[in-house]
């Protein structure tokens, strides 16, 4: 028996989860407040990139401006800061003025296709109580481009907040633009083959409101963002919509401790909703400063694509050159094939008993069992991520059939959304499927497999 090249195995689409239990709870987080601002100093909007993060400040600059906002506040300004999680690298800096005006710029994301940021700022910087609008500058040698205004701009209303996909071709916004639908909603752009952004389209209604959205965060195929609508924590709370269909589902409100009684805005994300920052007001606070928070249970370094070799190759020498034969294998799956040279394809991991059995036509007689081995299909001492089809989709489940250590504590992780089940069934595409488990008696002893799409 000749072992061929790995045959490909049909790929099946991922589905989204059905049903939405066993979610991160309270107690499995930690959370910090980063020291980047005095009392009475607003902090937020945090973008973290390359070890530093980005946010917008409101702190006292007499060097710079002098001037207030219709509150009565000083404007915003865009500060970075070298970071190791929750621990400052560093003293906050102010971007220089080719960012940074008289007055509101912020809050910024990044376009990591082409290294530019895309950001909020004032579009009249003699009008104090100038509207807002998204310029785009592109970092080079640690140096910003003079900022490019978008082209949707508009002096009659606000257009800010921007984030951008991980490929660089959508872009998500609010603006209270005119027949909205709420106080403010969020809008996408599309960039179109010529690298200019189509007109703006509504989210859809399955995400805008009549309250106020805005602040959103694109994550793979979720949109996060923050509404005060009714039915939350607090004031300002923190949602997350799939793309399922051409259209964006229905908002789930997510749990403690990243939403509170207070106002709870403008996450990003490191790794999924395991690891992120927050801006919040919690805690008695006037203000509003930015919280880093992570998941307790254990996180592997790194994930393992693990995929066996499921095909094969079946072709018998021996009596190759008798003539007026026929040959059948049996693969000990429950399947045969006929023929001398067959390739075939197991479903998942095991030990398969392969025999062949060879009839003389002449005298039909068949000789049974003239060949006769066990296949080991088997990992590395790894579980494999397998699934079945059902009714609905396909449901995931983990194979631990090559592995010795008594792995007994997992949990998954669905494009960053945490699950604890053993099984999933899904219904729409995802991007990364990730699973995590360890062994209760040793939890230094921790592996994650990964199957990408």
């Amino acid at each position: 028996m000749k072992k061929n090249k790995h045959i490909a195995l049909r790929i099946f689409n991922l589905l989204l989860i059905i049903n939405f239990i066993h979610l991160i709870n309270a107690q499995d987080y930690n959370v910090q407040n980063l020291d980047l601002g005095k009392l009475r100093e607003n902090v937020y909007a945090p973008f973290l990139r390359n070890g530093v993060l980005y946010f917008a400040s409101d702190v006292k600059s007499n060097a710079f401006k002098s001037v207030k906002n219709q509150n009565g506040s000083n404007f915003f300004d865009i500060y970075f800061v070298p970071i190791e999680k929750a621990d400052l690298k560093g003293k906050p800096k102010r971007l220089n003025n080719v960012i940074n005006t008289t007055l509101n710029d912020g809050p910024l994301t990044f376009n990591i296709k082409d290294s530019s940021i895309y950001y909020t700022r004032s579009l009249n910087l003699n009008d104090d109580f100038s509207s807002l609008g998204i310029y785009k500058s592109t970092l080079s040698n640690d140096t910003f481009s003079n900022p490019v205004p978008f082209i949707y701009n508009n002096v009659n209303y606000n257009v800010g907040h921007p984030s951008i996909n991980e490929a660089g071709d959508l872009l998500v916004f609010a603006s209270d633009m005119p027949e909205g639908k709420g106080k403010s909603d969020l809008y996408f752009c599309t960039l179109n083959t010529n690298g200019i952004w189509n007109p703006p389209i509504s989210v859809g209604d399955s995400v805008n409101s009549r309250f106020k959205e805005s602040f959103p965060f694109l994550h793979k195929n979720q949109l996060y963002f923050c509404s005060d609508r009714e039915g939350g924590y607090g004031g300002i709370d923190v949602y997350r919509s799939i793309y399922f269909k051409n259209k964006w589902t229905k908002p789930i409100l997510l749990p403690e401790p990243i939403n509170s009684p207070s106002n709870d805005f403008s996450i990003f994300l490191i790794d999924g909703i395991q690891e992120g920052y927050i801006s919040t007001n919690r805690d008695g606070y006037s203000s509003d400063y930015i919280l880093y928070f992570n998941v307790n249970h254990p996180r592997p370094d790194s994930y393992i694509e693990v995929e066996p070799n499921f095909c094969f190759e079946f072709k018998d020498e021996q009596f190759s050159d008798l003539k007026n034969v026929s040959f059948e294998w049996e693969f000990g799956d429950g399947t045969s094939l006929n023929g001398n040279n067959v390739n075939h394809c197991f479903d998942r991991l095991g030990s398969y008993n392969v025999s062949l059995h060879i009839t003389d036509n002449y005298i039909d007689f068949t000789y049974k069992n003239l060949y006769v081995d066990t296949l080991e299909i088997k990992t590395d001492n790894l579980p494999y991520l397998d699934y079945k089809t059902v009714e609905g989709g396909l449901e995931f489940f983990v194979d631990f059939y090559s592995c010795d250590i008594p792995y007994d504590k997992h949990y998954w992780l669905v494009d960053g959304v945490v699950y604890y089940d053993d099984k999933l069934r899904f219904v729409n595409k995802v991007k990364e499927l990730k699973y995590v488990t360890w062994s209760s008696s040793n939890p230094k002893n921790i592996i994650g497999i990964i199957k990408k799409l």
